[in-house]
């Protein structure tokens, strides 16, 4: 354990209040929970310098979300993948962006790098549940909830695959 230093501090009742309450996993009292914030923050400030902390720093702010969704699910005897795709997903793509922050030097080139790095993700995502429309009914909480969206989606598709087959679009290409 790190040397410990003495810090005397004062704050508002009403933060003090809602310190005693907040529930900080693995601090009990007042000390304890400031300890960890202060922690956590420190890792947040290092995290936008690398993507493996920033993305668990993501994964943190989802976590109480996920928790809930996960107790809900072992409640309910039911799932959402859409859910569970976009919880995975949410994270790898805000760590990206705060891990990227810093464009650099070659700000042109790093821009160009963290764009193909999101649209992988944005790509992987979309494939991802356009699989879960396969079938009429998604494996989600409400089976029918891509098919409210998928129509728009697929005519989309079909206009960008007709104008990828034009004589234009493949003289553009090849000019």
């Amino acid at each position: 354990m790190p040397a410990m230093q003495t810090v005397s501090v004062r704050i508002p009742t009403d933060d003090l209040e809602w310190l005693a309450t907040f529930n900080v996993q693995g601090a009990t009292t007042p000390s304890d929970k400031l300890r960890t914030l202060v922690t956590q923050v420190r890792r947040q400030h290092e995290g936008s310098l690398d993507y493996g902390a920033s993305m668990q720093w993501m994964r943190d702010l989802v976590a109480p979300f996920s928790a809930a969704a996960a107790a809900l699910e072992h409640r309910t005897s039911r799932h959402s993948e859409l859910i569970r795709l976009l919880a995975d997903w949410l994270p790898q793509v805000m760590a990206i962006l705060v891990a990227e922050s810093n464009l650099g030097r070659d700000s042109q080139k790093k821009a160009a790098e963290v764009e193909e790095k999101l649209a992988a993700r944005v790509f992987q995502l979309i494939t991802a549940i356009l699989r879960l429309g396969v079938t009429q009914t998604a494996d989600c909480y409400d089976p029918r909830v891509l098919e409210k969206h998928l129509p728009q989606v697929i005519e989309l598709a079909g206009v960008i695959a007709a104008n990828r087959n034009t004589p234009t679009s493949k003289e553009h290409k090849n000019g």
